[in-house]
């Protein structure tokens, strides 16, 4: 109603891009600017909430795409190009892989499946969960930095120039 700050935590970041992602409680964020920190929050309280901190990485978040959660894993692809997941309790890497491109749109679910493309037009299919399973990639021949939108078994991307719909879209 007011405007005025409830909490805080930890110094100002000079160049917040990406969005926070709230989950049961916790909210789960990257200041990007540098690779990090990333870091995950439990949102008890009021003022400074440096001691709700769950986990706390310094370096290894992305600079633009937003973190996914989902089911007790926050997902992540960086502008080097590589797609990671933590455990959303512990901070603890599940895994990590190298897809390669650079990561401006966040990672999106749908179906089961996350879904990343990168600025070099790739699109790449994973399976959820706490083994790195790639399902498919595919060449969509258009520069995107949006994250694409999925409804109804389509694929929506913004280009530089379009927005383009994909019918139908499976990974191969």
């Amino acid at each position: 109603e007011t405007g005025e700050a409830v909490w805080h935590v930890g110094q100002p970041a000079r160049v917040p891009v990406s969005s926070p992602v709230h989950a049961d409680g916790v909210l789960y964020t990257s200041r990007g600017y540098r690779s990090g920190p990333y870091l995950a929050v439990r949102l008890d309280g009021e003022g400074d909430l440096s001691d709700q901190t769950l986990w706390r990485h310094e370096t290894g978040a992305p600079y633009v795409s937003s973190l996914l959660h989902l089911d007790g894993l926050v997902y992540m692809a960086t502008e080097t190009g590589v797609v990671s997941v933590v455990d959303a309790a512990s901070g603890e890497t599940v895994w990590k892989e190298r897809l390669g491109g650079y990561f401006s749109a966040s990672p999106v679910v749908a179906g089961g499946r996350i879904y990343l493309l990168n600025e070099e037009s790739e699109l790449f299919v994973i399976a959820t969960g706490r083994e790195f399973q790639l399902l498919g990639q595919a060449e969509i021949g258009v520069r995107t930095l949006a994250t694409p939108a999925l409804s109804e078994g389509q694929l929506f991307v913004r280009s530089d120039r379009h927005l383009q719909v994909y019918g139908s879209w499976q990974p191969r």
